[in-house]
């Protein structure tokens, strides 16, 4: 069974955003199912940090795109963003102290987190940023 499966529900009809989402539940379930056939600790921890560095990418370009927009939630949305920065950081620890459970456990956090975040403060974020867009093409 698939674990992380991006669906319509998580867009938010900015293509650059919705393609790297698509990208960011692709390797988390990478990750889930290295974690669950039970894959050597090294191959897991580069498969951590490489989504790790993903979500890190991800979430500097979205933060850019709305301070760009001066959108009102970007505080809001970023203080979402570092609750899962800290957690990786933490799981990420975790496991280069020898925590065979932190991969499991950072599956588990980002599975709920990205379910949360993508269908509403994301599709938020895009409808604050087409409208943005809008009133910027606008003739005054």
């Amino acid at each position: 069974m698939q674990h992380f499966k991006w669906t319509k529900a998580h867009a938010t009809f900015l293509p650059e955003v919705d393609a790297e989402h698509r990208n960011l539940f692709r390797m988390a379930e990478e990750l889930h199912q290295a974690v669950h056939a039970g894959q050597e600790t090294p191959q897991v921890q580069a498969l951590m940090q490489s989504l790790i560095a993903s979500i890190e990418e991800h979430f500097a370009h979205e933060e850019r795109l709305m301070q760009a927009a001066q959108c009102e939630s970007y505080e809001w949305h970023r203080q979402q963003h570092d609750t899962l920065r800290r957690k990786a950081k933490l799981f990420s620890e975790q496991l280069a102290a020898g925590d065979a459970r932190a991969p499991v456990e950072f599956v588990k956090f980002s599975a709920r987190w990205f379910k949360d975040h993508m269908s509403l403060t994301d599709r938020m974020m895009g409808a604050q940023l087409r409208n943005s867009e809008r009133l910027a093409a606008t003739p005054r």
